[in-house]
């Protein structure tokens, strides 16, 4: 499987929640949850995932690299986890994972998964800012009322967090190509995954071969 599997992946899942708010927005007409879908259509995400990128260099020179926060930077790991809050959290945390897995195929992560291993060298060290998942958070909160029900706020959250996962693809396979994490101590494959706090598995968005 290559890395565009995994893209293709997910902008089914985009696509799928966007025709799911559509759908939902021609039986209620609802007008906030109208100015969400168009705030989503009409974000600008090149400029998001450069935001993204940026701010992962920072965070990497500033913490990640740093001893005074990082006491084992030469501890081996081959995995990344990148967590978000979910509905009301714009930004990813990091953690370094050593993942017991050995297998020519992208792993399918589980919940509780026993190949995981949290290690001590990258643990809950910033990564990026979020900018749609910010974006959603900071204009929603005292607006959920304003939906029909909380089934539609979900939706719209769908939405914005599968898109903001093409992003995170995007800023990884830049990333990848200036070998931004080329100073850290990972073994290949590198997996890079993404999530919502207590939200499930993980999600497998990128592999550094």
């Amino acid at each position: 499987m290559e890395n565009k599997t995994i893209l293709e992946r997910l902008r089914e899942v985009e696509i799928q929640s966007e025709i799911k708010v559509v759908e939902c927005l021609k039986e209620t007409e609802n007008k906030v949850q109208s100015e969400f879908f168009n705030m989503w259509k009409n974000h600008d995400s090149e400029q998001y995932i450069n935001i993204m990128f940026n701010d992962l260099k920072l965070n990497i020179e500033k913490y990640w690299l740093n001893e005074k926060y990082n006491k084992e930077i030469e501890k081996e790991f081959n995995m990344i986890y990148f967590e978000h809050s979910g509905l009301y959290g714009g930004e990813f945390e990091s953690y370094a994972i050593d993942f017991n897995y050995i297998n020519d195929k992208f792993p399918k992560f589980e919940i509780m998964d026993k190949r995981i291993t949290y290690l001590e060298n990258i643990s809950c060290f910033p990564a990026c800012i979020v900018p749609l998942l910010n974006d959603l958070t900071r204009e929603i909160q005292g607006k959920e009322d304003d939906f029909d029900d909380w089934d539609d706020v979900m939706d719209i959250y769908n939405l914005f967090e599968s898109s903001s996962y093409i992003e995170a693809y995007q800023m990884f396979l830049r990333a990848d190509k200036e070998k931004v994490f080329s100073k850290l101590n990972f073994k290949t494959p590198l997996y890079l995954a993404v999530g919502e706090h207590d939200g499930g598995a993980p999600n497998l968005i990128y592999v550094i071969k």
